[in-house]
């Protein structure tokens, strides 16, 4: 359950909060939300005092974080849709981007969490997989062959109520790691894709491994990769020209049998300055694990801070610069959303706090 309602003003008084652009834990005093959203941040020692009927949680001793976003969820896969989404809630994940389901699947699922039908979180959902015949996101053979299908299914997948548009441009990291010039989906076919989406003001981001496909994504104009690209060290500052963002997914590809290479291109990739976005994907990391990839990003080289604002300034920029969240999440300041995940321990000596959340607040309503 998620309640009360967004209506009655939430405190959330004591402990200290994470200042994510400062990258400090400041103490705090009463971080007061109304409406779904922050309306005051008071230091300790300030004389305002809470309404008689406000609900006011004491945190003393804890750490407050903004809710976290994953960049990169199947919620209607791996497990019983609704399940799912009420676990990643309560992991502290309290907006996700859902990259790819069938049958709208995931707009459905955004809508009836919209109106409070089932708890889950806030969704950003993309249509279905486009790709190419005998490609690696050839579910149930919906594919397109020609530059005007591939228009036409984007077209559909906006229609059906997508944020944004999913291509699948290469295959798995094993195949990205042995024939690095492979790429499934031709640059006529991504064209259409790209052209549908600016036309519409939509992002559209890609399933990008190879380096060949990666690049030919980021020249185009693909907003982000979503999964770490074996790329060189070439290809790494590349990206960061196309201001291309990354989403991680390195519990997922480190699985498999080119782990190393993803980790090295991962190293790289961070050495050049391309901005990283916590994402998880599905069928590897259970639902509800998500923060485990909080610690997989700072095994391979991320500080604490660095892996922190993957999953919240980093991932909210990438939402905002997209036109589909527009602002208001991933920070804890006036005017932003009242999503918190709260931990005892400090995250930025150890991030595996975040896998044990002791509350969680989505929209100033406490999750049950």
């Amino acid at each position: 359950h998620v309640g009360p309602s967004s209506d009655t003003t939430l405190v959330l008084s004591g402990g200290s909060y994470l200042d994510v652009r400062a990258g400090v834990l400041r103490p705090n005093g009463a971080i007061v939300v109304r409406g779904g959203r922050i309306v005051a941040v008071h230091a300790p020692g300030s004389t305002w005092q809470p309404a008689t009927d406000a609900r006011v949680l004491a945190l003393d001793g804890r750490t407050i974080l903004p809710g976290l976003i994953d960049a990169h969820v199947h919620l209607t896969l791996a497990g019983d849709p609704i399940a799912n989404a009420a676990a990643t809630l309560r992991a502290g994940f309290t907006t996700v981007v859902d990259l790819g389901s069938a049958a709208a699947g995931g707009a459905r699922l955004r809508e009836a969490i919209a109106r409070g039908q089932v708890p889950g979180p806030r969704i950003v959902a993309a249509g279905s997989w486009i790709g190419s015949k005998g490609g690696v996101c050839e579910f149930g053979g919906a594919t397109v062959a020609t530059a005007a299908a591939a228009r036409a299914r984007a077209q559909a997948d906006l229609g059906a109520g997508a944020d944004l548009l999913k291509v699948c441009v290469t295959g798995w990291a094993a195949d990205a790691a042995a024939f690095p010039d492979s790429v499934e989906l031709k640059p006529d076919l991504l064209n259409g894709v790209l052209e549908t989406g600016r036309a519409a003001g939509r992002p559209v981001f890609a399933h990008a491994i190879g380096q060949a496909g990666a690049l030919l994504a980021a020249d185009g104009g693909i907003r982000a990769l979503a999964h770490t690209p074996i790329v060189d060290s070439a290809g790494a500052h590349r990206l960061r020209a196309r201001r291309t963002y990354v989403i991680s997914t390195l519990v997922t590809l480190t699985a498999g049998p080119a782990g190393d290479r993803v980790r090295r291109s991962f190293r790289l990739l961070h050495e050049a300055g391309v901005p990283i976005v916590l994402g998880t994907d599905a069928g590897v990391l259970p639902h509800g694990r998500n923060a485990q990839e909080l610690v997989a990003l700072v095994e391979a080289g991320l500080s604490p801070l660095e892996a922190l604002r993957a999953a919240t300034l980093n991932a909210a920029r990438l939402l905002d610069e997209g036109g589909v969240v527009a602002g208001g999440v991933g920070e804890i300041v006036e005017g932003a959303a009242g999503d918190f995940v709260v931990v005892l321990g400090d995250p930025l000596r150890d991030v595996r706090v975040l896998e044990r959340p002791v509350l969680v607040v989505k929209a100033g309503r406490v999750v049950g």
